[in-house]
């Protein structure tokens, strides 16, 4: 009994989080071969599957989504491009009347798409040549060391251009400006691709936007105008993947507003950035493990605790006649006459 009782309150536990935690799925662009339609809701843990029906990879799980066609099954895309925002729920209309914005449940905190789809790609081409590409647009690093698919990068920098609400001195907005130009960058970079006939991957993680609208509030003109620009450096790494392949690939956007993240700590090169060194340092920083420690922690707790509940609600219920085994062999009743 006490078993069946912690599971209840674990399950209802994992229902909650996913009923609490939305998102979108947009399609920037498709190929002729795949068509997407309606506006029905998918599950995040569903869009590796979407990813490889598209490829024309084998999948692993059947899905009830009726979103997407496969209209030529010879002539499916070269590459699929997934940009993943991390921390807001939507990013508004991205302003390209041919995408599709699908409402997306978020059914796992920390969704393994892109391994999923690494592994299956892998094991389709044996003999490798693939350009499999997963970056922290926010760690400059991996961006710079990916020459092999973007040739030689310069660090990107966030530059001075006219803006109505954001400040260079506000940390938040310093770092979402940074992790913009980053994605620009990326953009500018793709003609450096030459397709080679096999099938390409990549995943862009955009971390700072979640930032900036816990500080200004998700209303307010901070975050309207930082979503702007967001949306219009994806228009622009649409259209340069679109070029770069010839039309032959799937751009897409997967948001959530899951992640719960309130800062991140700064590079020392970004540091030095900061414009006049007027940013104020507040000592109440967290690491970019931050998020997934405290739910860990959090939802640990929850369950742990309706757990032990269970268990003493279940003890207090219990029947010492029938239900111990230590009543029983105590009970002078259990003793026989000689």
């Amino acid at each position: 009994m006490a078993v069946k009782m912690a599971m209840h309150w674990i399950l209802l536990v994992f229902l909650i989080i996913g009923a609490n935690a939305s998102g979108e799925f947009t399609v920037l662009h498709s190929p002729k071969s795949l068509k997407f339609t309606g506006s029905s809701k998918t599950l995040e843990s569903q869009l590796k599957e979407i990813f490889s029906a598209s490829l024309g990879l084998s999948v692993e799980e059947n899905s009830e989504w009726n979103g997407l066609s496969i209209v030529d099954p010879f002539s499916t895309p070269e590459a699929i491009v997934e940009v993943y925002v991390d921390g807001v729920s939507s990013l508004g209309n991205p302003g390209l009347s041919k995408s599709k914005i699908y409402p997306l449940s978020v059914d796992e905190y920390e969704p393994d798409t892109f391994e999923a789809v690494e592994h299956r790609i892998k094991q389709h081409f044996t003999n490798g040549g693939n350009k499999l590409v997963k970056i922290d647009l926010s760690d400059i690093d991996q961006l710079i060391s990916r020459t092999d698919v973007f040739g030689s990068i310069t660090p990107p920098k966030a530059k001075k251009v006219t803006l109505q609400h954001l400040k260079y001195s506000i940390e938040e907005d310093f770092q979402f400006l940074t992790e913009l130009e980053a994605l620009k960058t990326v953009a500018n970079q793709v003609k450096a691709i030459k397709p080679d006939d096999v099938i390409d991957f990549y995943n862009f993680r955009f971390r700072s936007l979640h930032a900036l609208s816990d500080f200004h509030g998700p209303n307010s003109l901070q975050a309207k105008e930082a979503k702007k620009l967001l949306n219009e450096a994806l228009l622009e790494l649409s259209k340069a993947f679109e070029k770069a392949y010839d039309g032959s690939v799937l751009v897409t956007v997967v948001n959530t507003d899951v992640a719960h993240t309130r800062r991140t700590i700064r590079s020392p090169e970004n540091e030095k950035q900061v414009q006049n060194g007027t940013v104020e340092h507040n000592d109440d920083k967290y690491s970019s493990e931050y998020s997934a420690i405290f739910n860990i922690i959090l939802w640990f707790g929850i369950v742990f605790s309706f757990t032990l509940i269970a268990i003493v609600y279940a003890i207090m219920d219990m029947d010492p006649g029938r239900d111990s085994i230590i009543y029983r062999m105590t009970s002078t009743r259990m003793k026989k006459d000689n």
